[in-house]
This record gives C-alpha cells, sequence and structure tokens, in this order.
C-alpha cells in the first residue's frame, strides 16, 4: 500500500488490538480505494466491529499500527476528530433519540460541523443563524435522498426497525464523509426486509467518489452489491477478492464457510 496514491482513501498498516491477553486484531492491512464498495466477511467475533472502531477511533491500536485517511494520521485521534476529517459511520445498535423526530435525529450528524459554541453564537448570532440554515438545508435534502421526507416530523419511536436504518444513514451522510462504515446494517431486520440493505449500499454511493466499508453476513448482498470483500477470522484477514469473478467468488466463499466452521 503506498500512501502516496491518491486513489487509496484510507490504509492501514500492521493494525493491531488487544483487550487484556486477548488479541482482537493481528497485523490487519487493507486498502480502500475511492468509490469502493468493500465489504467485510466472518464469523461472530472475527474483529468487523473492532475494526471499524480502531478507525473510527473509538478504540486505540496498538504500537505500530497505523491507520491514514488520505495522507493524514487518524489512529490515536478522537472519533470527534476522525468524523471531522471525513469518515462517517452507521451502528449495528441503533443510537437514535426516539423521543425525537427524524429531522431531529438526522440533525444530529451536523454536530461536529458547527463552528461556534453557545458563546460564539451570541457574539455572532448572523453567522449562527447561517450555519443554523445551512445545515437545515442539509437535513432536508437528506431526508430526500433516503426517502424520509413524508416522515420528516414523526417521532423515531413511532417508526419501524428498518425506517429507522434510513434515518441512520442519513444521519452518516448529513455531513458529506469520504468514507462510510456501515456496521451490519442488516441487524434485526427480517428476510423480507433484508433487500434493503443493497438499497441503502446504493443511496450511500450516489456521490461517485465515497467509498463504503461494510460489514455483512448476507453473501447473497454481498456478491451483489460490493466491489471487493475482505474474510476476517479471528481478527487476520484471510483472503480479499473481487465476488463478481467467479474465481474470486469461489476463493470468499471457501474462506468463508471454513471460518464459520472453525469459530
Amino acid at each position: 500500500m503506498q500512501r502516496s496514491d491518491p486513489s487509496i482513501v484510507l490504509s492501514l498498516q500492521r493494525v493491531n488490538l488487544s483487550f487484556g491477553g486477548l488479541q482482537v486484531l493481528r497485523d490487519v492491512e487493507l486498502c480502500l480505494q475511492a468509490g469502493e464498495v468493500l465489504a467485510l466477511i466472518g464469523p461472530n467475533g472475527a474483529g468487523k466491529s473492532a475494526l471499524l472502531n480502531c478507525i473510527t477511533g473509538v478504540y486505540r491500536p496498538a504500537a505500530g499500527s497505523e491507520i491514514r485517511l488520505h495522507d493524514t494520521r487518524i489512529d490515536g485521534l478522537a472519533p470527534h476528530r476522525v468524523a471531522r476529517l471525513g469518515i462517517g459511520r452507521t451502528f449495528q445498535g441503533l443510537k437514535l433519540l426516539r423521543e425525537r423526530t427524524v429531522l431531529d435525529n438526522i440533525l444530529l450528524g451536523w454536530t461536529t460541523r458547527f463552528s461556534l459554541g453557545a458563546l460564539g453564537s451570541l457574539a455572532r448570532p448572523w453567522r449562527a443563524r447561517r450555519e443554523e440554515r445551512e445545515a437545515r438545508e442539509r437535513v432536508y435534502a437528506m431526508a430526500e435522498l433516503c426517502g424520509l421526507a413524508e416522515l420528516r416530523d414523526v417521532y423515531c419511536g413511532e417508526l419501524p426497525l428498518g425506517v429507522l436504518r434510513r434515518v441512520d444513514l442519513a444521519r452518516a451522510l448529513l455531513r458529506d464523509p469520504d468514507v462510510l462504515l456501515l456496521d451490519e446494517p442488516a441487524s434485526g431486520l427480517s428476510h423480507d426486509e433484508r433487500p434493503l440493505i443493497g438499497e441503502l449500499v446504493r443511496i450511500a454511493c450516489q456521490d461517485a467518489k465515497r467509498s463504503v466499508v461494510w460489514i455483512e453476513h448476507d453473501l447473497d448482498l454481498v456478491l451483489t452489491e460490493a466491489h471487493r470483500a475482505v474474510v476476517l477470522h479471528h481478527g487476520t484477514v484471510v483472503t480479499s477478492d473481487n465476488p463478481a469473478q467467479p474465481s474470486g467468488r469461489a476463493r470468499l466463499l471457501t474462506a468463508y464457510r471454513k471460518g464459520r466452521l472453525t469459530a
């Protein structure tokens, strides 16, 4: 992986993570191209969510690990700083305020973009009003993009899980991130609802320059929606291949099934 390559948006080198005596990630090396949809697959406990947590600054990887967004080192940065640099994320366990409306929840995604605090808003009210207006316009656009325009004023506690997944995506896209991390968006959905995930991935890729890292257990979805898939097992990258190619698909399926049998 060459950091000077402008086509590489995100690169991970020698990423290790341990909790006590348990090693969760082992020398993970990975790169993400601009506009690429990369699926992370593997059994439960393979280290997929832990890897996203390292990228977003929730976990700090071991010394010697290196994570770069474009040419900027982000390993060790606080989550809010990582978000400001251009990484968005959805969560397996929805972190939405059920007593607030769809619009309010989407607007939460803009918090790291407001440049003025409470005192700054009092000192420069014209700028505060302009920032709020821009944020509202962006929220309306994201609600439209994610199919939520008619539900903007509905409380999230009144909505089914499939719709809430759309709200979570709209909030993550609000800052227009260069890289979007989708942490098992199909979690909790019924079999009939699972095609929604392919739609959400396609919405996320409306910007051709945006890259997506997507944790998924549904191999049928991965084979149809991902440009590349990486199999993780016991925190190690087992293989990386193109699921659209028959030979790549066969290698991915073999590695995935072997990992599940030995998990």
